[in-house]
């Protein structure tokens, strides 16, 4: 029973997608962005889709945003992921509807350190069996998360959906539950050894990866956020798992994003942090379309 609630929660981690301050009261440089072309506007912002207890109240400006909002956009509905229909669909796709198994898929050797690593962390490994290796490498990344405190109740999105839901603020995503399944697929790209071994490899390093993570989100200093060692080694080692995740449905959201200003209502879009930086970015694409961007 313990091992299948963590199971609903790392999947309600996981499609939320792909990272212990004390609030500062003050208003300063943060992960939100105001979006504007001639008086119309709306508001991006980057968010961290697992925190801590202590992580709370979020920034400022945040609040700032959803108050000044009609409309709460996040990257899909959040509501669906929680079903039981949905979550079936999810762990379906993580595994083997044939005769293969991890173990058989797996070096030898690398499946002896997976096995030591789950048996360290009391995770029967005979319980994953039929799991494909990038299944179980997401798997443990987020058991790891939530061991170190990291909820999904306690991110960005769930708190703002949660408050949106009391204040009947009307809800929009920009892609399907089943659109994030098939971007998770895309891990599947990844040689199957190597990601294991990378993941065992990068879990050593996770607190400190953390702890940089949430300083750089909440000054708002993306261009760290984005070289941290996790991200620069996606994009070198795994770039076509970088495009698959970042870069693509980057891409996708821009043919909805620039619409937002059409009228003069005003939408608070939350996306992960990740999604912001960089050529490829949403901000530098609306920056070359012509948008205003201006930091809160």
């Amino acid at each position: 029973m313990e091992l299948a609630m963590s199971i609903r929660n790392a999947i309600l981690c996981a499609v939320l997608v792909g990272f212990n301050l004390m609030a500062s009261s003050a208003f300063a440089e943060s992960s939100v962005w105001k979006v504007s072309k001639g008086e119309n506007y709306f508001y991006l912002g980057g968010t961290i889709h697992l925190l801590s207890a202590a992580d709370h109240p979020l920034p400022d400006e945040f609040n700032l945003a959803y108050n000044d909002a009609g409309k709460i956009f996040f990257e899909t509905d959040l509501a669906a992921t929680k079903t039981p229909e949905f979550q079936s669909k999810f762990i379906a796709a993580m595994m083997y509807s044939d005769d293969r198994t991890l173990q058989s898929e797996l070096d030898p050797a690398i499946y002896r350190k997976l096995e030591s690593f789950m048996t360290s962390r009391h995770m029967p490994i005979a319980q994953f069996s039929k799991f494909q290796p990038w299944g179980v490498s997401m798997m443990i990344v987020l058991f790891e998360y939530q061991r170190l405190g990291m909820m999904p109740n306690y991110g960005v999105d769930a708190y703002f959906n949660s408050l949106a839901v009391s204040d009947n603020k009307i809800i929009m995503s920009l892609e399907t539950p089943d659109e994030q399944i098939n971007f998770l697929r895309s891990m599947a790209k990844i040689d199957q050894d190597i990601g294991v071994e990378y993941t065992l490899r990068d879990l050593k390093r996770l607190p400190e990866f953390i702890d940089s993570m949430k300083q750089n989100w909440r000054s708002g200093d993306l261009e760290a956020l984005a070289e941290s060692i996790f991200v620069a080694q996606m994009q070198r080692e795994f770039p076509e798992l970088y495009d698959s995740i970042v870069t693509s449905r980057n891409n996708a959201w821009m043919r909805q994003l620039p619409r937002l200003t059409d009228d003069s209502e005003r939408e608070f879009v939350l996306v992960g942090a990740m999604h912001l930086y960089g050529k490829e970015g949403l901000l530098n694409q609306l920056a070359l379309q012509g948008f205003s961007v201006e930091q809160l």
